[in-house]
């Protein structure tokens, strides 16, 4: 069958990991182009939390504070940054709390501590303002074959180099196993300026919260009740009320699996004909500029 497309990288899936990478290979001068279906899919979450200091444990990220300051950075020139996120924290913790933050920016504030440098964004202008520019082939790819990506209906795209950047619904092309896990984010008629985070997070227009665990499947299910009530309760703990809920988004993150001897797998390591950066679950925004930056490097 016939060559539709051919470049020195070429990046498979345009969420925010493959618009990152593709956006700092081009900026140094590499010829790349950019295959997906469509522009974020699980990306286009309407509000994204960029903060290093993860879950109920208050636990720093690893390499949080480079990571945080990779995507300030990076975001900055894309895309407006609402910085800030508030973290209550009990009185009990509050010295375990403060051994834990590294060396991130913040100061303490009546029940809890405000991450300075922390911020939240709103993914699908930044995910816009990414693609700009970027050679872009909209197509469904069926097969991984370096030097080609085998779409469907038989045609090719060739590159040098292959970078798989997709999350879990193209990850049977190069046989990465993982958890599929879906959540919901509730849009709200109320709106907070400075995110608040704890179990659930408040931001913008968006009320959010760690994805459940025991809905994980591959398969998006319709929002049930009890996860609704999870949300909201989360919400009226932290704020003393409910927020009134405008609509709901659900979405579907990746997260690779262990390897053998339970070492985690990175989530940018080579593959077959070049490159892996998938599998970060709900720290893609996160790490994304960072990882994207020693792809780069990688391939310079």
């Amino acid at each position: 069958m016939g060559l539709v497309g051919e470049a020195g990288i070429v990046v498979l899936g345009a969420g925010v990991a493959g618009l990152t990478a593709a956006r700092f290979l081009l900026e140094r001068g590499e010829r790349v182009l950019l295959v997906a279906e469509a522009l974020g899919e699980a990306s286009r979450v309407p509000v994204a939390l960029v903060n290093p200091l993860r879950g109920r444990r208050f636990t720093l990220a690893a390499e949080g504070e480079r990571a945080l300051e990779a995507a300030l950075s990076f975001y900055g020139r894309f895309a407006e940054l609402h910085m800030g996120v508030f973290r209550p924290v009990p009185e009990g913790e509050r010295a375990k709390v403060a051994g834990r933050l590294g060396g991130l920016r913040h100061r303490w504030e009546g029940k809890g501590v405000l991450l300075e440098d922390a911020f939240w964004l709103e993914p699908r202008l930044l995910l816009e303002r990414l693609a700009e520019g970027l050679p872009l082939l909209r197509a469904r790819v069926a097969a991984w074959e370096p030097p080609y990506l085998v779409l469907e209906g038989g045609k090719r795209v060739r590159g040098e180099v292959l970078v798989y950047a997709g999350g879990g619904r193209g990850a049977h092309l190069l046989g990465l196993e993982g958890r599929h896990t879906p959540g919901l984010v509730l849009t709200l008629l109320n709106y907070f300026p400075r995110a608040i985070s704890y179990r659930v997070y408040l931001a913008g227009a968006a009320l959010g919260g760690s994805y459940l665990p025991h809905e994980e499947q591959p398969h998006l299910p319709p929002p049930t009740e009890g996860e609704v009530e999870w949300l909201l309760a989360g919400a009226e703990a932290l704020v003393g009320y409910r927020p009134l809920v405008a609509s709901a988004w659900r979405g579907l993150r990746f997260r690779l699996g262990p390897l053998p001897g339970g070492r985690d797998l990175p989530y940018l390591f080579p593959v077959e004909g070049g490159f892996a950066l998938t599998g970060l679950g709900s720290t893609g925004f996160l790490y994304a500029p960072l990882l994207a930056g020693r792809l780069a490097e990688a391939l310079s």
